[in-house]
């Protein structure tokens, strides 16, 4: 077979693809910012050089991403183009998305970002870095929908106005922070709250009727207490600590409808433990064995709705759970606590050839009658 003749950059058929048409410019603006978006920041500017109508496009993004790691450790640099960024940015446009990632420029630069994009409007707020945040760096704001802050001191009062001045705030994580006389979470239009890896110097109140998601996750063993009350609107909450000594958790996630529960709860008297009226799915982790079940029994009596009891049992027990004893009543080890006919699934998570399992199901059996346990290896 022949080869197909060759086609000149100049015929016809040729034309628009090799001629120097510039197709890119000609799209809308809002295609050409979804492209910069896969560009880092520093990029997404140079793009001004391209032709006349690039030259002030990147003012114009509806996102702000100051990242160290676009700038090779060079602080000052760094400082200069975000101060620049800020500065010449159309001031008219929408600002759907700021993200500073900073482990390095002073506190003070920081504040100074944070504000200018919260003052512009902002929608969509993501911090990391080292610095420390206060009362300054966080105006009232009736745009700001999602916080996401990590690797941060949050100082007394920081989120202060967005506890009582901002409206639309529906999402806030925070993840490897340190919470230094924070005292008070209580937006009236917090939907979703992270507490992930912080450590909490003092005592912090959880107070957000419109909440439907919580999780705190692996919180230091010598943090501060968590209090939590209101929670009237919770549907999911996952809770993964390594005390609730001190702790006011319990009772604020009685309104849940799904439960995950990784905790020492025998050290807590478990037999003043609030009524999980709502509860249909419940997920308990190793130390819902200790001293002989006793966390099980408890909270499953307390729980008249469950339809799903499901375990994750990890290879190594919790030390803190295998030393606990009975915490209840002195008939508490004896309680009859019979059927629980609403349970229609039960499901066990595990590593192959787990020591307790044999005895989880035993314990279950007089309690769920005939309904199937099934058993699924992890690992």
């Amino acid at each position: 077979m022949s080869a197909p003749a060759s086609t000149r950059c100049g015929s016809k058929s040729a034309r628009g693809t090799c001629s120097g048409v510039d197709r890119l410019s000609s799209l809308p603006s809002e295609l050409l910012h979804r492209v910069m978006s896969f560009l880092p920041m520093p990029e997404a500017v140079r793009t001004s050089l391209l032709s006349p109508s690039w030259r002030y496009l990147w003012a114009s993004t509806p996102y702000i991403r100051i990242d160290h790691h676009n700038f090779t450790d060079d602080n000052e640099k760094m400082e200069k183009f975000g101060d620049r960024l800020l500065l010449l940015r159309d001031s008219t446009a929408s600002l759907d998305e700021a993200r500073i990632i900073d482990h390095s420029v002073a506190s003070t630069t920081c504040t100074v970002w944070i504000r200018h994009v919260i003052m512009h409007k902002v929608r969509h707020l993501h911090v990391s870095g080292l610095g420390h945040l206060d009362s300054s760096a966080v105006p009232p704001s009736n745009h700001l929908k999602t916080i996401r802050l990590q690797f941060v001191i949050l100082g007394d009062g920081l989120l202060r106005p967005l506890n009582y001045d901002s409206r639309v705030l529906q999402l806030l994580q925070l993840e490897d922070c340190v919470l230094v006389d924070l005292k008070e979470i209580s937006s009236r239009s917090l939907k979703v709250l992270h507490i992930i890896n912080c450590l909490i110097t003092g005592s912090l109140l959880i107070c957000a009727s419109n909440l439907t998601h919580l999780s705190i996750l692996d919180m230091h063993s010598h943090s501060g207490a968590i209090l939590v009350r209101d929670l009237s609107s919770l549907v999911t909450a996952f809770v993964s600590v390594r005390t609730i000594e001190g702790h006011g958790l319990l009772d604020g996630l009685s309104h849940a409808t799904s439960l995950e529960l990784h905790a020492p709860l025998l050290e807590r008297g478990l037999w003043i433990c609030p009524m999980f009226s709502n509860l249909t799915s419940l997920v308990l982790g190793h130390c819902c064995m200790a001293a002989d079940f006793d966390a099980l029994l408890c909270i499953l009596q307390r729980s008249p709705k469950l339809k799903e009891l499901t375990f994750k049992l990890e290879r190594v027990q919790c030390i803190r759970c295998m030393h606990s004893e009975s915490t209840l009543p002195p008939s508490g080890a004896a309680l009859s606590l019979g059927s629980h006919p609403c349970i229609e699934r039960i499901k066990i998570c595990c590593s192959k050839e787990h020591p307790s399992v044999g005895t989880l199901v035993e314990a279950l059996q007089p309690i769920v009658g005939d309904v199937k346990i099934s058993i699924k290896h992890l690992y």
